[in-house]
């Protein structure tokens, strides 16, 4: 018996790595890292937060703006079929909700954030499970026969609106089960106020509700997925596999911004290969496209595991350094000058010329101003002879490897 268990150990093992696999295959996912983006936002990207906070606050305004108006025009349908005093009651719910609503619209339209757009979210997921408690509680006070009872029992049907709403966000799972789990209970909380929720009954709408919870879970991770895609091929250079220019200034918003409230430190270094243009004169773009693939590669190299490599246009990079004041910035360039950027076709060195700006030391007005600095500084090491930075307090540190002569 034992070593039918040992044996089947690693078949089991291999039974839940390919279910796991066929899962990550349904999602259109290649790896298991891929995998973890879905569970957990924890290594989203700025990009990728800017993105879902957009999408997630425009569709709390949508909803919070449709519903604001639809929950109070349904008294009418109510003041039809309910009594007067059930109506009454249901009306000042609906006109507190419908208030509550509003504000939430209001709020939705603020500036993308994504923790604000979880707390958005997380209030418009709040008003409607009140609102139905809130009903239910009513309602189960009369007893009502016919039409009445009919329209009463469409209230018992809201937490399937809401479980159906949920399938409308890009979430990763721990978001979406931190909303869910709190509606399920809800929703089994409002079954007791229901005539109709016998025990029969009580099971078959919990096991529609798991049903529901399952499809839009695999939605949500489905919209979650293709921004995934779709903010990668945005974000990142094919060529060089360095952020685009679009995304890098995402990355500068943020980080100078970041930099500005805490009153910390942040460098940037302005890269210009030197002699590009020879490269791609005399040997060719394929051959000019690789050495800037490699030249990026160590770049990314080099720099810290915090820290974003930019392809700002052509031969010219761009590197984020938060919380790096001007020693530390000297240090990367130390260490970039140390680690080389490849070699040119003819077998010398890449070098650059390099501009190095600090937030603290410099004060500039923006990230724009940042870079500007850092562009000028990079000229001046271009004019000084080339294969050395300029860094805040002007004195040039050269590279090692004698720059090739111009072409």
């Amino acid at each position: 018996m034992q070593e039918r268990d040992a044996s089947g150990a690693p078949a089991r093992a291999n039974r839940l790595r390919r279910g796991v696999a066929r899962f990550c295959a349904t999602l259109g996912l290649g790896t298991f890292e891929q995998l973890g983006e879905l569970v957990s936002a924890r290594h989203h990207g700025p990009a990728i937060a800017r993105h879902r906070a957009a999408l997630i606050q425009r569709r709390v305004f949508g909803f919070a703006a449709l519903f604001a108006l639809l929950v109070p025009a349904w008294a009418l349908v109510d003041l039809l079929v309910l009594p007067r005093g059930l109506w009454n009651e249901l009306l000042a719910t609906r006109a507190v909700s419908a208030l509550a609503l509003l504000g939430l619209a209001w709020l939705a339209r603020g500036a993308p954030d994504l923790r604000r757009a979880r707390v958005l979210l997380g209030a418009l997921l709040a008003i409607t499970p009140l609102f139905y408690l809130a009903t239910a509680h009513w309602i189960h006070a009369y007893a009502l026969q016919g039409l009445a009872l009919a329209a009463a029992q469409l209230y018992a049907q809201l937490p399937f609106v809401i479980v159906a709403g949920l399938a409308l966000f890009p979430l990763t799972a721990l978001e979406f089960h931190a909303y869910a789990l709190p509606l399920l209970a809800v929703a089994l909380a409002g079954m007791n106020f229901h005539p109709a929720s016998v025990l029969p009954h009580a099971i078959a709408t919990l096991w529609l509700l798991v049903l529901l919870l399952g499809v839009a879970l695999l939605s949500a991770l489905g919209q979650l997925r293709y921004m995934l895609a779709q903010v990668m091929r945005a974000s990142y250079d094919t060529l060089t596999g360095a952020l685009t220019r679009r995304a890098g200034i995402d990355v500068l918003d943020l980080q100078f911004r970041l930099a500005a409230i805490n009153a910390s430190a942040l460098s940037l270094l302005f890269f210009d290969l030197d002699h590009f243009k020879s490269v791609n004169d005399t040997f060719g773009h394929d051959v000019g496209d690789r050495v800037l693939r490699e030249a990026a590669q160590a770049l990314s190299k080099a720099v810290r595991k915090g820290d974003s490599v930019i392809r700002w246009g052509g031969e010219e990079f761009v590197v984020v350094l938060p919380t790096a004041d001007a020693d530390e910035a000297d240090a990367v360039i130390d260490r970039i000058i140390a680690s080389g950027l490849g070699r040119r076709p003819d077998g010398s060195p890449v070098t650059a010329s390099i501009g190095v700006a600090e937030a603290r030391a410099d004060s500039p007005q923006d990230w724009r101003s940042q870079v500007e600095i850092a562009d000028r500084r990079m000229y001046a090491a271009k004019a000084g002879g080339r294969a050395r930075s300029v860094g805040v307090r002007g004195q040039p540190r050269l590279w090692r490897l004698a720059p090739v002569a111009e072409a």
